[in-house]
């Protein structure tokens, strides 16, 4: 009797997953679809790159889709094939997130000689609009297109709060914060703006200069992090070029695509964690 109560709840618990797993998993699937193409759209719109994003992810999955039935053509097993495929569909915002912060660092770079700049033309005596107009246009990609991009949103009918909130949004840094602060308190209280602008770029400049030598006395513990990833993949070359008999059953083998998975899943923490140690915030 009770041998037949178990095998009965264990068939209707297998029948409850086989019904709720395919759900699941179409969900979870529909979700991460949609956090790339909004990952995907936001980049494009923040860098002012008017190309569709559905087009750009749709080629990117037929590419997948492709080189995952020529690795399988060629005998590479389907949990390897598997574990490429979800590698790069994990890299793919993480590299869309790389390309923005350098976007970010650039503007910074040119932050405080444009700060210097709009302070001269301040203390000339020209308005705040035509100095940043003015500015803007003598200055380089990307500054010149957020702020070309801040007057276009004020002749819209956005304040210039409304403005600089919308400029801090999209770049998220510590130079458009400063920024944002120092126009709205000198449009509410008044004082010397062109004076402040030039204590501001001192700041901005000392802090960028204090950053770049963080990521120079920290550049050691970056390269230890890659040659530590990298050097299994190289040795696994060598072995592969010397006996391919060695290495194959690491992944022709039930067990050593389970020793396969756990050192990709161990080098990903390890990198994870080198970054987290030699990443200094100030």
């Amino acid at each position: 009797m009770w041998l037949g109560l178990s095998v009965m709840l264990c068939a209707v618990l297998a029948g409850l997953m086989a019904w709720l797993l395919p759900r699941w998993l179409w969900g979870w699937s529909q979700k991460q679809q949609h956090h790339l193409h909004q990952t995907t759209e936001r980049f494009f719109i923040a860098h002012f790159l008017f190309i569709n994003s559905k087009a750009v992810l749709g080629a990117l999955l037929f590419g997948l889709v492709f080189a995952a039935v020529v690795l399988v053509v060629l005998g590479v097993p389907w949990l390897v094939v598997l574990l490429i495929a979800g590698a790069v569909l994990l890299v793919w915002p993480l590299y869309l997130r790389s390309l923005h912060t350098r976007r970010v660092l650039r503007f910074e770079k040119q932050f405080p000689d444009f700060l210097l700049g709009l302070a001269s033309a301040l203390q000339a005596g020209s308005s705040l609009r035509s100095c940043l107009a003015r500015v803007a246009q003598l200055s380089d990609a990307p500054l010149r297109q957020e702020m070309e991009l801040l007057l276009k949103e004020q002749r819209m009918g956005l304040s210039l709060s409304q403005a600089l909130d919308s400029l801090h949004g999209r770049l998220q840094c510590e130079s458009t914060a400063l920024f944002r602060s120092a126009l709205v308190v000198a449009g509410q209280s008044g004082g010397g703006l062109a004076d402040l602008l030039q204590n501001m770029a001192s700041t901005i400049s000392t802090r960028l200069y204090i950053e770049g030598r963080i990521k120079t006395l920290t550049a050691q513990g970056r390269l230890q992090a890659w040659v530590m990833v990298l050097l299994p993949v190289f040795v696994g070359m060598a072995l592969h070029w010397l006996d391919p008999s060695l290495i194959a059953p690491l992944w022709q083998q039930r067990s050593g695509q389970i020793v396969l998975t756990i050192i990709v899943l161990l080098e990903g923490l390890g990198l994870w964690w080198i970054q987290r140690l030699t990443t200094i915030s100030i």
